[in-house]
């Protein structure tokens, strides 16, 4: 059965019920102060500045924009506050990974924060108390003057360990909760990709590249070659891996290290067992495993090197975790390869006597895979966590365009929702006790904060507010919720921002298409939407068919229809608000990044109502990036006709085009290659259209977001956007 509770009135510390600044925070139990304290380490060089030089846009030949396009300074207000500006992104702190410790009293998180002049970004280590109290301030323990990430308690609460890349590569450090400096504890090769403490507290298993090249001398200094002879031999954010996988690592905390694999296949999302005789993690131990998108789990036995497979070689499994009576195993799981299928929590026993089965009747309808986009966030998959008694889990679930907590009891075969109102619950983290519940909470007007609540879902508690004081200091516009039915009567949904209009006045409209294509838009703060709206333009942020959180059959719905039917939700999205709200028809724009980028090229060869287009690491010919990608299995597996491939591509009618079109491309993407964005600039340029193509050397496909793109690049970037747009709607 699934139970849901009924809707009460929203909770404290919801969003403010208009369009002023966030003044609606509580104030009996919650710190609203950003965090300012320093920390006890004082030994830190100082971190080198990159050469601004070699971060700067490569543009190629255009036509220019006028001297007089305007600049993002944000628009002024009746109320005296400014609404959001291209600068201020880079202004915004981004609170994640919330971990708490072994007794309940402390959470510590991480806080990612950017710096425009140095065009770097860092992140510390903080903590907070659980007790809510205002006296209870947060206090950050590590300096922050590099990347300081993953905090994790030891079994016994004394040593936080976290991930730092202050030597060169990121390596494992712990910090004493006594007091003193940190200590590096690791030195491999590679840089570590994740770790876990093992029961006793006297052992960390971590994650790193190995390969056979390591164990030979480098008498060049340089690599000469770089061999292929497996389609997974590069990776976007990584290049070329070098015949490098990552293994699982054995690190005593007293003692020599030992690398426990040397498989030619990643390993990865790693639990020990409760007892730490054995490990559990995923992999794709195919004889082929490169041509195919699948991954299952394998269990370690520490002591003989032998491993036992679990789950089904064909399916998708991850993010494994171990029952504490060390019986039962639980994981997300789908059979589907193509993305569009539903998340959903899987029971295993750990001794593979019985197989993989839904924790519950019902958990197939549910996915927790929270795929709800806001380019500053990066939580797709939280580990489940299980109640004390292994009877139940706790799991974050994508609901339409909103993420709520569930416990799911498998001993009464009940599915019962934790949270209620607006927003997003994510990175739940479940207390030894399971009295606890840490957690990221975030909306659509706050990137995100550390609360906390009991292992019910009550008594919600709001830790932190790192960014109220930037909230606090301009005019938000909020997003309206909207349905409309689409050319066979199927409801689509999509959020519209509408931007304060003086009566009888008409705003240009910006329709955003998604990526994925089974992401989805919902209840976040889109600092690109915010900008828009407070200079004047409506946006659209549609649903269509293939989004995430709308049940399994409507994510399927995209699976070998690119630019099909998703496209017509988009135009009858498009036909609704014209008929609903004053726009102005003759001022629309499309802008996308991925697969929203391919759904802009699209678009412009389909209509001509757009007068002018962005298109963002998207593709032009399905083809060619089902050749090119680092992801040519899954293209393959998402539209696998390949005539309709080629029907469905922009670059195909690339001489139906007359929209204006700005093409900005990460350098190093290899999700969406660069070439996507050059074939399609060169067709339109030899047809003397008006086309401009940017290029982001170093940036990988997901540049926009903080953790991957540089400062310069994420402002450059939208700059470059809203200049295209005055100039062209204007």
């Amino acid at each position: 059965t699934i139970q849901v509770p009924a809707l009460p009135s929203e909770p404290k510390a919801q969003h403010p019920e208009n369009a002023e600044a966030a003044s609606s925070e509580p104030t009996d139990q919650t710190n609203t102060a950003t965090p300012t304290e320093t920390t006890a380490e004082t030994t830190l060089t100082t971190e080198e500045t990159p050469d601004p030089a070699s971060s700067q846009a490569e543009q190629t030949p255009a036509p220019p924009l006028p001297s007089s396009a305007p600049t993002s300074t944000a628009m002024p207000t009746m109320q005296g506050l400014p609404y959001a500006s291209v600068e201020d992104l880079v202004e915004l702190h981004i609170v994640s990974d919330p971990q708490i410790s072994p007794d309940g009293s402390l959470i510590a998180f991480t806080v990612l924060d950017s710096n425009n002049t140095q065009n770097t970004t860092s992140s510390a280590i903080w903590l907070v108390h659980n007790n809510g109290s205002k006296t209870q301030v947060p206090r950050q323990i590590t300096r922050g003057a590099y990347h300081d990430t993953m905090p994790r308690w030891s079994p016994d609460g004394r040593t936080l360990a976290f991930l730092t890349d202050r030597s060169g590569t990121t390596q494992i450090s712990l910090l004493s909760m006594s007091g003193g400096e940190a200590q590096q504890v690791s030195s491999l090769a590679h840089s570590v990709t994740e770790y876990k403490w093992r029961s006793d507290g006297r052992a960390i298993l971590a994650h790193s590249a190995w390969g056979p090249s390591d164990e030979r001398a480098d008498t060049t200094g340089a690599q000469t070659v770089e061999i292929f002879t497996r389609l997974d031999a590069h990776w976007n954010g990584q290049g070329y891996k070098q015949g490098l996988y990552q293994q699982l690592w054995l690190l005593p905390l007293e003692g020599q290290v030992t690398r426990l694999t040397s498989e030619p296949v990643d390993l990865e999302q790693s639990c020990w067992s409760p007892d730490g005789t054995e490990i559990v993690f995923c992999a794709n131990r195919r004889s082929d495993p490169d041509l195919s998108a699948s991954r299952a789990l394998w269990v370690l036995t520490v002591a003989t090197g032998q491993m036992r497979r679990l789950t089904p070689e064909e399916g998708l499994a991850q993010v494994p975790s171990w029952s504490p009576d060390g019986q039962t195993i639980a994981y997300l799981y789908t059979g589907d390869q193509t993305e569009a299928g539903n998340m959903s929590p899987w029971l295993v026993r750990a001794d593979g006597s019985v197989e993989g089965h839904p924790i519950v009747q019902g958990a197939t309808e549910i996915t927790c895979q929270t795929w709800i986009i806001d380019e500053l966030r990066s939580e797709w998959l939280s580990q489940p966590q299980w109640y004390p008694d292994s009877k139940a889990l706790l799991v974050p679930v994508q609901e339409r365009g909103q993420v709520h907590l569930y416990r799911i009891d498998s001993e009464h075969d009940q599915l019962l929702r934790l949270t209620v109102g607006n927003g997003r619950y994510l990175s739940p983290q479940l207390s030894k006790d399971g009295q606890t519940i840490a957690l990221i909470r975030a909306d659509w007007f706050t990137p995100g904060d550390v609360w906390s609540m009991d292992g019910t879902g009550k008594r919600p508690c709001k830790l932190t507010g790192v960014n109220d004081t930037f909230l606090r200091g301009h005019q938000w516009i909020r997003p309206r919720r909207i349905t409309w039915k689409s050319f066979d009567g199927l409801e689509i949904e999509g959020w519209l921002y509408m931007p304060p209009l003086p009566e009888n006045t008409q705003v240009p409209l910006i329709l955003a298409p998604h990526g994925g294509p089974s992401l989805a838009w919902g209840d976040a703060y889109v600092h690109e939407f915010q900008v828009l709206a407070g200079r004047g333009y409506a946006v659209l942020a549609p649903n269509p068919r293939g989004s995430a959180g709308y049940g399994e059959e409507f994510c399927r719905k995209v699976v070998n229809d690119w630019g099909g039917d998703d496209f017509r939700d988009l135009m009858a999205g498009i036909d609704f608000v014209l008929a609903t709200e004053a726009i102005d028809e003759k001022r629309l724009g499309i802008s996308g990044l991925s697969y929203g980028g391919y759904m802009t090229n699209w678009a412009i060869t389909q209509t001509t109502r757009f007068k002018a287009a962005v298109s963002r690491n998207g593709i032009s010919a399905i083809n060619t990036a089902a050749q090119l990608s680092d992801q040519s299995v899954w293209f393959s597996l998402s539209m696998q006709d390949q005539e309709l491939q080629r029907k469905r591509s922009a670059l195909t009618f690339s001489d139906q085009i007359t929209t204006p079109l700005l093409l900005l491309h990460a350098g190093d993407d290899l999700r969406c290659p660069f070439s996507e964005a050059l074939q399609l600039f060169v067709a339109l340029r030899l047809q003397k259209r008006a086309v401009e193509l940017i290029r982001y050397p170093g940036a990988s496909h997901l540049m926009d977001w903080p953790d991957t793109g540089t400062p310069q690049q994420r402002v450059d970037r939208l700059r470059r956007t809203f200049q295209w747009f005055e100039h062209f709607l204007q």
